[in-house]
């Protein structure tokens, strides 16, 4: 996954955390300033992030196999090993464990930079992030309202909350086929069969492939083709899947509602089988997280 800026740390006062920075552990401070100074990221690069529930990470080697399978295809060498990349990951966690406080998670970041010299040397960062749940939390609870760029805004079948909902942005490829959201990927229910975009023309995330399996945990078959925006039109239901929220209902396509309710029972029992196997209810912790900070003003 390319990399674009990045940043660390967020508003609220947080204590001092440890991340790693070319061979060395050292405070976050001392990374960023060092990055920064270094112009990290402006020759490009390779990223991937994790989170945690209850501080455990989440399925960190299949993030690291998505990193590495971009700089073989690259034809990048960051220095490190895989093995040696799943051990300083873990270690910069359990340095910064201490830290989280009860209700709060990490997200956890591997960076694979070529400096701008022209020596051919590589940066290699890791890092945490205390995870903002309050910029996800609505999703839960309001649902994401998809749109396709391009397209003119349809009135909504349904009657006005009176509330905003998340939009985000479902791209299309030269065919009109639908393909993935910005930063998440997107698959709809119809006729009781999850329906999934043809992975050849999309990024597959981790989150992707967790929904696949519990998919199939819980008999819930799936077909994967090319569709198109009518096909969505027509469906019963529809999620979007990432990193920081996992799975999230998504409630409308350019306007046109796609469930009556919030959640469709399929992205519900997906969603109850992904908090079953990382034993916690995710869900109400970042909805509880968010009302916590909303409290605070």
């Amino acid at each position: 996954m390319a990399s674009g800026n990045w940043q660390v740390g967020s508003k609220r006062q947080r204590p001092e955390l440890t991340a790693f920075l070319n061979g060395d552990f050292m405070p976050q401070s001392r990374v960023v300033r060092e990055m920064n100074q270094a112009g990290f990221g402006s020759s490009g690069g390779f990223y991937d992030n994790e989170r945690t529930f209850s501080g455990n990470i989440f399925r960190l080697e299949d993030h690291l196999h998505r990193l590495y399978n971009g700089l073989d295809y690259t034809k990048i060498d960051p220095g490190v090993t895989f093995p040696e990349m799943v051990d300083i990951t873990l270690r910069v966690l359990q340095a910064n464990i201490p830290h989280l406080d009860a209700g709060e998670e990490f997200l956890v970041s591997q960076i694979v930079s070529p400096c701008p010299d022209p020596d051919g040397s590589i940066n290699v960062a890791v890092y945490c992030q205390f995870l903002e749940m309050g910029h996800f939390a609505a999703h839960y609870t309001r649902g994401i309202r998809v749109t396709t760029p391009g397209t003119y805004n349809i009135p909504s079948r349904g009657q006005p909350s009176g509330k905003t909902h998340v939009a985000m942005a479902l791209m299309m490829n030269e065919k009109g086929h639908i393909t993935e959201c910005q930063g998440g990927n997107f698959m709809f229910v119809r006729g009781g069969r999850i329906r999934l975009p043809d992975r050849r023309h999309v990024l597959p995330g981790v989150s992707m492939k967790t929904v696949l399996e519990l998919a199939e945990s819980v008999g819930v078959p799936i077909d994967e083709g090319e569709y198109s925006p009518e096909d969505v039109y027509e469906s019963q239901e529809a999620f979007v899947t990432s990193t920081r929220f996992c799975l999230a209902p998504a409630v409308s396509l350019n306007g046109l509602d796609i469930h009556t309710g919030l959640m469709g029972p399929i992205t519900e029992s997906l969603l109850d089988a992904w908090k079953e196997m990382v034993g916690l209810d995710f869900v109400q912790q970042a909805i509880s997280r968010a009302g916590e900070l909303d409290g605070r003003g």
